[in-house]
């Protein structure tokens, strides 16, 4: 009887243990299609505006997402996309057009993706100081993870 109960016990706890664990789905990335920043104008506060339209292919949503900030002021900043599920973030603010730290997130925390924009993709051409502009040659992904 104890060889039974114990070959019962040992047949569950590996069907257990072989038993599937639930996973989490994998993310496609988010695809940053005309990505672009640029310095516009020659009087302080010297401004840089970034826009991109964002394809999120796990939803098939589309959206356009903007933002501007001062060169050079710290701090975190977050705009809400033209989809307010969506929101871009410059978590460190802009110091350098060619090189700017970013971030997309859906609204309700649910997933975030964060990323440099720099490289041999991140065309500048600059103009008369501190006019500047700057483009992504192609598509920029930016890989999510998931909160949850």
């Amino acid at each position: 009887m104890k060889t039974l109960s114990s070959a019962l016990v040992l047949a569950t706890a590996t069907a257990i243990l072989a038993a599937p664990s639930p996973r989490a789905p994998v993310l496609e990335p988010l695809q940053l299609i005309n990505l672009n920043a640029g310095i516009y104008y020659t009087t302080p506060p010297t401004t840089c505006l970034l826009s991109f339209s964002l394809k999120d292919p796990n939803t098939n949503t589309d959206t356009k997402c903007s933002g501007y900030w001062s060169v050079g002021m710290a701090g975190n900043k977050t705009y809400d996309c033209s989809d307010k599920a969506y929101q871009l973030h410059l978590p460190n603010g802009i110091y350098d057009i060619e090189k700017i730290d970013l971030g997309v997130s859906r609204a309700d925390g649910s997933q975030s993706g964060r990323a440099i924009v720099s490289g041999d993709l991140w065309k500048c051409e600059k103009q008369e100081y501190p006019m500047e502009q700057c483009k992504w040659d192609g598509i920029f992904s930016l890989d999510l993870t998931s909160s949850t």
